[in-house]
């Protein structure tokens, strides 16, 4: 009797135990959800943004590598959906807006499934913006209001700060400030990921057991795919990135040094924990 009573005080614990943890990963992601961390100049503390964003800004800087872009480019579409969406594919907004930049079906942005496809919107809005003379040198915010032609024609200036460190991590000119923190549920889709590096000019992928290497391109590139790497690395599964001197790693908030600094075989991206 003794050992029966025993035996179920054990499994009752062990019930509550798995019932607690479980309730426990329910609860602390949202009280204390992940986010990707983004050093901004004049700032003293990093912008904390969402891995959602995360990944549609690294769309929206890999359609300006397909584009053939410079940067400027980048910043103006990423200040851009920064005001209209939040950097979020929206399904809804005024009157028949939609995605990334709230665009128009019946303005002839596109059909609405077209619309809510970040790589079709991205480069929808990069079709505009070059119709514009000088627009390369044009104030952020006006050049975002040229081509959105908001009835509030100042505010993307707020978002100007951020979209250049954003647009400057993930082209590569910013190297080490983008870092995205993963400890949930830390998904195996590596489409997404795959499509942005292809876009980075001079980089090749090459997979191998549990891995797979960024290689050629000069240093700017290699930093660009290494932080479009972070900014998908929750819905890819990634465990670990090295580059040069510098490491990252699913619970880290920043780029650290490594420890063991590879010579100059590229960007190595591991899948695995070994």
């Amino acid at each position: 009797m003794r050992r029966l009573t025993l035996v179920l005080v054990i499994a009752l614990v062990a019930a509550l135990g798995v019932a607690g943890w479980q309730g426990w990963r329910w609860l602390v992601p949202r009280i204390d959800p992940d986010r990707c961390y983004l050093m901004v100049e004049g700032r003293d503390e990093p912008l904390r943004i969402t891995h959602e964003q995360a990944v549609n800004s690294s769309i929206i800087v890999a359609e300006s590598f397909n584009k053939g872009l410079p940067e400027q480019a980048a910043i103006v579409a990423l200040a851009t959906a920064w005001q209209e969406s939040g950097l979020r594919n929206l399904d809804h907004g005024d009157r028949d807006s939609l995605g990334l930049f709230q665009q128009r079906p019946s303005y002839g942005w596109g059909t609405e499934a077209q619309l809510q496809d970040p790589w079709y919107s991205s480069g929808r809005f990069y079709e505009e913006i070059v119709k514009f003379d000088n627009w390369e040198t044009t104030d952020v915010n006006d050049m975002a209001q040229k081509v959105q032609r908001s009835g509030h024609p100042e505010a993307y200036r707020k978002h100007e700060a951020n979209a250049r460190a954003l647009a400057g991590a993930l082209r590569g000119t910013r190297p080490g400030t983008l870092a995205c923190q993963v400890r949930w549920e830390a998904g195996a889709d590596t489409a997404t990921l795959f499509k942005v590096l292809q876009a980075v000019p001079g980089v090749t992928v090459e997979h191998s057991s549990g891995q797979f290497v960024v290689k050629d391109g000069d240093s700017t590139a290699r930093w660009a795919a290494a932080q479009l790497t972070v900014a998908n690395a929750p819905g890819a599964g990634i465990k670990r990135i090295t580059h040069e001197d510098k490491e990252w790693r699913p619970d880290a908030r920043a780029w650290s040094n490594n420890r063991m600094p590879l010579d100059d075989s590229g960007v190595v991206v591991a899948l695995t924990d070994e």
